[in-house]
């Protein structure tokens, strides 16, 4: 909560195109700005390529094999699985981020706007689809519609005793409450920090009042939380974790099938209804919808930020005068992004969580520049929405200082999860590729630097205000 105030804060006092860009250049230094937005920006394309790999598990895959038991279908079923196979996934991940990267061009941040706003119903629909079934579902009942439910994909009669029978000889077993497996288990929802403050990035944009920034990401975060707690409140008091655990650590050739269910196919199966079913896949899925467009949203604006600052070519900030889009910026983003998803598809070297490290440490270097607005801008604090002080410290400081010991902590946890695909110790090279990043960011800067003065522009100057609205 600290991060996403203290984004608030500053994006609401500099509410311009590319957020922690403008004001870590402005507040601490303008290589440190430039190498941190640098960062965010070529981990958010981790993230935007991943939307495809994972609507694939977590949707389609599930949809079809929802829909040929329904119909009877042994093509569907089979279908599903090949819906994960590395081409598929690329295909997907390539309608992704081009099909966006085309509606970018030519629609107006309104427009793309809507999507959010649609996918949420379509998530809330789904979400209550889920709680009904869980709610009015014995334990015993959903078991029962479960094993139904994988016996019709062709798998094995009984798919829960096979699946306890196989976790348990593969090791599984409940363990008792430890700190520090809570403590990693930050990690995983730590991902969706970058979206909280995704509208810091395009601030200045929206016409809002100067209070929609202080409810934005905070009141994001708040619904998601709860949203989180009832999801996992109705899961282990109804399916219970030793049923959840068991299947996650089973062979998938145990249950008969060549893939194990994710979680949200088993609450659908478990359902004992195809419509709900439905829903339930679709809704969970909806989520990941819009991940693409927010994605291509902030990494357009910070580059367009660049450019305007010369930092960048002058072309980048080119902007269609129809749609306002800085058309530029969205044409490089969605190329370099439809490079990447062949990672995704094709390679073992990324997870959700590698695209969240470099982000976090940025969001913490951005929570220390907006602790230091009352001292550079005193001006702008007096009209921001949090002022005043604690004591003798101003309140935006303390809350600044906390967020980056917040985010201190997250990047912390990353580094030590061996499953986060970033860990210090079991996957040293990408923890260290991450970090050199930021080193590699600041010496660009310096490189444009000296090609701009070059040029007899001296790009310092740029950063001795704030951007132009």
């Amino acid at each position: 909560m600290p991060i996403l105030v203290a984004y608030a804060v500053a994006s609401t006092v500099m509410r311009r195109s590319g957020g922690d860009y403008v004001f870590i250049s402005r507040l601490i230094h303008p290589a440190l700005g430039f190498a941190a937005n640098f960062v965010f920006v070529a981990f958010r394309v981790v993230f935007l390529t991943s939307a495809g790999y994972y609507f694939c598990q977590w949707c389609l895959s599930p949809l079809a094999r929802l829909l040929g038991i329904y119909f009877g279908s042994s093509g569907l079923i089979t279908f599903s699985n090949t819906l994960l196979h590395p081409l598929s996934i690329f295909i997907v991940s390539e309608v992704f981020v081009i099909g966006f990267g085309a509606f970018f061009v030519m629609r107006s941040i309104r427009g793309v706007l809507k999507i959010f706003r649609y996918s949420m119903i379509v998530s809330a629909v789904g979400f209550i689809a889920f709680a009904v079934v869980m709610l009015f579902n014995s334990h015993a009942s959903l078991v029962a519609h479960f094993n139904n439910y994988v016996h019709a994909a062709g798998g094995v009669a009984h798919a829960s005793s096979a699946a306890a029978a196989s976790a348990k000889a593969n090791g599984f077993g409940l363990a008792a409450f430890s700190l520090g497996a809570t403590f990693l288990a930050v990690t995983w929802p730590s991902f969706s920090l970058p979206y909280y403050v995704g509208s810091a990035y395009f601030a200045g944009e929206v016409r809002t009042n100067r209070k929609a920034q202080m409810i934005a990401g905070p009141l994001t975060c708040v619904v998601a939380v709860i949203g989180s707690i009832v999801l996992v409140a109705l899961s282990l008091s109804r399916l219970g974790s030793g049923f959840l655990g068991s299947i996650a650590a089973a062979s998938p050739a145990a249950l008969g099938l060549t893939r194990s269910p994710t979680y949200m196919e088993i609450a659908a199966g478990a359902s004992g209804n195809t419509f709900l079913g439905l829903l339930i896949i679709l809704g969970f899925g909806s989520w990941l919808f819009p991940t693409v467009p927010m994605s291509l949203l902030i990494m357009s604006r910070c580059m367009f930020g660049w450019s305007m600052d010369r930092v960048t070519p002058n072309w980048m900030s080119r902007v269609n005068e129809k749609t306002n889009s800085p058309y530029a910026a969205v044409i490089v983003v969605t190329v370099i992004s439809a490079i990447v998803t062949w990672w995704w598809a094709y390679g073992t070297i990324f997870t959700v969580v590698v695209g969240a490290f470099g982000q976090v440490v940025t969001l913490g270097i951005g929570c220390l520049a907006a602790a230091l607005i009352p001292y550079k801008f005193p001006d702008l604090y007096a009209m921001s929405p949090i002022r005043g002080k604690f004591g003798p410290i101003p309140k935006i400081t303390v809350i600044g200082v906390l967020g980056a010991i917040g985010a201190a902590f997250i990047t912390w946890t990353m580094a030590r999860d061996p499953s986060s695909g970033i860990d210090a110790a079991k996957n040293s090279i990408m923890f260290w590729f991450s970090i050199g990043l930021f080193p590699f960011g600041g010496l660009l800067y310096y490189i444009a630097k000296y090609v701009r003065r070059r040029q007899n522009v001296d790009i310092t100057l740029a950063f001795q205000e704030i951007p132009p609205d």
